[in-house]
């Protein structure tokens, strides 16, 4: 009995570092209000440790805007793919941040 509590003990504290590493990597949540090109806003709730990519796929699930043609902006800054929210000027977990998105014609 005492092993199987133990096993169940270590299971959990796995478990809980696990856990605690995800949202370490991941990082804290940040407000973002959307502005599709009709003008109609959207707030989300993204993890500063997504990355550009990641948004505009939501985007694109959400509201059918391709990827390849949003371009995403924050304080008259461009939004790179490849960067995480974290690293983009204007975006951060306090307060909210207002996206612009661009829909450039291919």
């Amino acid at each position: 009995m005492e092993l199987g509590q133990s096993l169940e003990g270590t299971k959990a504290q796995h478990s809980d570092a696990k856990a605690r590493e995800l949202q370490a990597e991941e990082g804290s949540d940040c407000t973002i209000i959307i502005q599709l090109p009709n003008g109609d806003q959207h707030t989300h709730k993204f993890k500063l440790g997504v990355t550009v990519a990641y948004a505009k796929l939501q985007i694109e699930q959400l509201y059918s805007i391709p990827m390849t043609q949003q371009k995403l902006t924050c304080n008259g800054k461009t939004l790179i793919d490849p960067l995480s929210l974290s690293d983009c000027p204007g975006i951060s977990a306090e307060g909210s941040s207002l996206v612009l998105v661009e829909q450039r014609q291919q």
